[in-house]
């Protein structure tokens, strides 16, 4: 059985409508939060709100991405823009205005010269964050784009409506595809340097697969859910996968081997919508974002030290596990499991 926890470190409030997003920046000093509200709100380490920016409709997806010579943070809108701007004060720097309908999802490249984006309009485009410009369009799209990622330097992965995960270079040249979900991809996860992608669907499964050198897929692992999966996310050291999902509870998980549920997170009283994991400092903690309007950060520091414990007791002689050789398939949230939690 998963440890439950119900009280998190941290709650961020002052939000007037759905949280859509929460981001965590590099250095583990800010968490941003975009809001249905139509606002970015940047709070610091102890949950104090630092600076609230306005836009001009529905704040759907909030990124960091700090450089050695620039700190920046990126949004996007229901209003089809994707905006930089400084992430010390909010201060706009650009607009990236290519899309003609509601921008989905945002992600910066691992140097932070890109910025990846999907849309409503059926394309997902690559930016140059100096100049704002549309570098390249990934199209072919015939459904609205809700997910994209990196996958290391060189890989860009896109799920859209119908159920489709794609896998491209940065020219725009489509290297695999295959159908994820029965329903829409609604988040993207990469762990390390593309050796792991998980995608989150609305058919209640969170998958997880392991992509070869040729940017083919093949299924890692499948956690089941009760309800609707809306973000996954691996921990920046690959050693955990947490995922949200529509009955406002957070799963966390061993990442490998048997992906063994270790902790569920119940404090949301509404769809739990995005995740963040804070890569600094010597607390493991996640944040999660909600449609009960607030955001919340976990202290989950207990369940990553008990985890690295028995990690290394496996690798003690004699203590090796046996290693996985097929999909692993985890069901989460049934309606026994649910009542043995309560």
């Amino acid at each position: 059985m998963p440890t439950v926890l119900t009280e998190p470190k941290l709650v961020l409030k002052g939000h007037s409508y759905w949280v859509r997003s929460v981001c965590w920046s590099p250095d583990g000093e800010l968490i941003a939060t975009a809001c249905a509200d139509k606002s970015l709100r940047v709070f610091n380490a102890t949950g104090r709100e630092m600076y609230k920016v306005a836009h001009p409709d529905w704040v759907w997806c909030v990124a960091f991405s700090y450089t050695a010579k620039k700190q920046r943070l990126a949004t996007s809108c229901l209003d089809g823009r994707v905006r930089l701007l400084e992430a010390s004060t909010g201060r706009e720097i650009i607009q990236m205005k290519d899309h003609s309908n509601t921008v989905n999802s945002i992600a910066f490249s691992g140097d932070g010269s890109l910025v990846l984006s999907g849309s409503y309009d059926k394309t997902a485009k690559l930016f140059t964050v100096a100049d704002g410009k549309v570098k390249v369009t990934l199209g072919g799209h015939t459904c609205p784009v809700l997910s994209v990622a990196f996958v290391g330097s060189s890989r860009a992965a896109v799920g859209s409506a119908s159920g489709e995960l794609r896998v491209s270079d940065l020219a725009g040249k489509t290297l695999h595809s295959c159908q994820a979900h029965a329903g829409p991809v609604l988040s993207i996860s990469v762990s390390g340097e593309g050796e792991l992608l998980a995608t989150a669907g609305t058919d209640k499964l969170a998958r997880v697969w392991r992509v070869r050198e040729d940017a083919s897929v093949e299924s890692e692992a499948t956690c089941k859910h009760a309800s609707e999966v809306n973000c996954v996310l691996f921990s920046p050291d690959g050693l955990l996968f947490a995922t949200a999902a529509a009955d406002g509870h957070v799963r966390v998980y061993e990442a490998g081997r048997e992906w063994e549920e270790l902790a569920r997170l119940k404090r949301h009283s509404d769809e739990a919508n995005a995740l963040s994991f804070n890569a600094k400092g010597s607390r493991v903690l996640l944040a999660s974002a909600s449609d009960d309007r607030s955001a919340a950060v976990w202290d989950i520091s207990g369940t990553a030290v008990a985890l690295r414990v028995a990690k290394a007791r496996a690798k003690t002689p004699g203590g090796n596990a046996p290693k996985k050789t097929e999909e692993s398939e985890v069901s989460v949230g049934d309606q026994a499991d649910m009542e043995g939690l309560d």
